[in-house]
């Protein structure tokens, strides 16, 4: 694969078992829309396929470092019983697009400090990042974000979070420097105590809807700060729920042309909706 790429669409069924090691993807030539890698589990089952690094120093399970038009299906990533400094599973590093994330299984470690060492999926470098989907998706503990997308550059399309559950992993999912996204069906619970969703310098026709927090001890459901859609192109936050301690939609700061509607919030202390910003 590394050596001559490909010129079809490949899959890789994988046997049932326990892989203990990281691993690497770097450029595979010849993949495209079209021409995709895929690594599923045979059985179809992502508890029969677990990826892991028992190594208390290993940085990361998986490394994608410039690989476009990769899949994973139906697979596991765990390092829940590592004790390690780091749980990160997935690094994704400069000139890696179009990845897709679909039912599969994510278990960080509890390590009691908030830390992007133990981001679940994290944007390593400064880069823009296009096309990544995670659907269907199961995150359990962590102590920083399950999906951890703070490093890239401005311009980053086509990221997709949908359908997936996050327990127990102190923050749910940080997007920065991508436009238009979609977040939506996902169910964020548990011990939370950082963000539920946070957007900054997301533009465009940004949709965040149907998403279910419910976190008594987390200080903010949804914020969005710096986060610029138009007239006639607007972003939506819709049909949200949430339940959290301090803010449950917080809007700081030049977030223009957002339609609100149909969200059902309840928080302990401070405010359902807060809205503040420097310029209309």
């Amino acid at each position: 694969l590394s050596s001559y790429g490909v010129s079809g669409p490949v899959t890789f069924n994988v046997l049932n078992g326990t892989y203990d090691g990281d691993f690497s993807l770097n450029s595979i030539s010849g993949t495209s829309e079209a021409n995709t890698v895929t690594f599923q589990s045979f059985s179809g089952n992502a508890g029969d396929v677990i990826l892991t690094d028992s190594y208390y120093y290993a940085s990361y399970v998986a490394q994608l470092n410039g690989a476009d038009y990769v899949i994973f299906k139906n697979v596991t990533f765990d390092r829940s019983t590592t004790g390690s400094g780091y749980t990160r599973l997935i690094e994704l590093r400069s000139g890696t697009d179009y990845i897709t994330f679909d039912n599969c299984v994510f278990k960080g470690y509890d390590h009691n400090s908030n830390s992007s060492n133990n981001s679940l999926i994290y944007t390593y470098s400064s880069d823009q990042y296009d096309g990544i989907v995670i659907k269907n998706c199961t995150f359990t503990a962590g102590n920083s974000y399950a999906i951890d997308l703070r490093n890239g550059s401005t311009g980053g399309t086509g990221l997709e979070i949908i359908n997936n559950t996050f327990t127990d992993t102190h923050g749910g999912i940080y997007a920065k420097y991508f436009d238009a996204l979609t977040i939506r069906g996902n169910t964020i619970k548990g011990s939370m105590y950082n963000f539920g969703l946070k957007l900054e310098y997301c533009d465009g026709a940004n949709v965040v809807e149907d998403n279910s927090i419910y976190a008594p001890d987390e200080g903010y459901g949804i914020q969005l700060k710096y986060c610029q859609a138009t007239s006639g192109s607007e972003a939506i936050i819709a049909n949200n729920l949430i339940s959290v301690e301090d803010y449950g939609i917080y809007m700081y700061q030049y977030n223009n042309y957002h339609n609100v509607y149909h969200n059902s919030v309840k928080v302990r202390d401070t405010n359902a909706l807060y809205y503040y910003s420097l310029n209309l």
